[in-house]
């Protein structure tokens, strides 16, 4: 079985070793570099199952690498750092940190953390819905839109998936509320679907048409780019 790679990135020689031998003796396959340039560069040109990123790198942060990681690459990313506050941890997760480990560490439970976190992952890699360029992972709230990886919320997961499954065929509001919220749809319930799929169009950026409105109808997902005639941005 080949053992998994991990990509370590600390500026510190010193613990960027540390760092290196305790993946290097649970059996990882390592690989390490001392600024974000270094690993961009080994990401695109090397396949990973995850990175552990420090978050205080020279002229280019952790998020910031974390955030060009995901450009080009779904692997899981672990932030180790001691930066330690809240406001500093929901930081690294809105960069899309898949976990966030404050220094100093418990070698046990760094390897432990990040075996979770490459279990997650192949759990939701068991699914993944493609539509155009446009591949959704339902299980990890992740669509790749290109070469672009986009974080999703479960409500925008939720909506997603419940118009790929139903490809080209208009999909009533009410239904989409009972999916999305798992409720009945009440009074609000279309002004909420309406600022979620805003929102969601928003971070699908360049294939905003993915989500189209169907006058009268509710919302599709066209199984073709092209807007057709009855159908119209709302």
């Amino acid at each position: 079985m080949t053992p998994d790679r991990v990509l370590i990135v600390d500026d510190e020689p010193q613990m960027l070793g540390i760092i290196e031998y305790i993946f290097a003796k649970a059996g990882y396959e390592t690989r390490t570099a001392p600024d974000a340039e270094t690993a961009c560069a080994a990401v695109r040109r090397e396949v990973f199952d995850a990175a552990i990123l420090d978050v205080m790198l020279p002229r280019s942060s952790g998020l910031t690498l974390c955030q060009r990681i995901h450009e080009v690459s779904l692997i899981p990313v672990i932030f180790l750092s001691a930066l330690g506050t809240a406001e500093e941890r929901v930081a690294g997760f809105e960069a899309g940190a898949d976990d966030y480990i404050v220094k100093p560490f418990n070698a046990r439970e760094l390897l432990l953390r990040t075996k979770a976190v490459l279990a997650r992952y192949r759990g939701a890699a068991d699914e993944v819905i493609e539509v155009g360029s446009v591949r959704l992972f339902p299980r990890s709230n992740a669509v790749i839109v290109g070469t672009r990886r986009v974080q999703l919320s479960d409500y925008e997961t939720r909506l997603l998936v419940t118009l790929a499954r139903r490809l080209g065929e208009p999909v009533a509001w009410r239904d989409l509320v009972a999916a999305v919220w798992l409720t009945d749809a009440p009074e609000t319930g279309k002004e909420m679907l309406k600022t979620t799929v805003y929102r969601l169009r928003g971070k699908l950026g360049s294939s905003p048409d993915l989500i189209q409105a169907v006058r009268g109808a509710g919302y599709m997902m066209p199984s073709v780019t092209e807007v057709s005639p009855n159908v119209t941005r709302s």
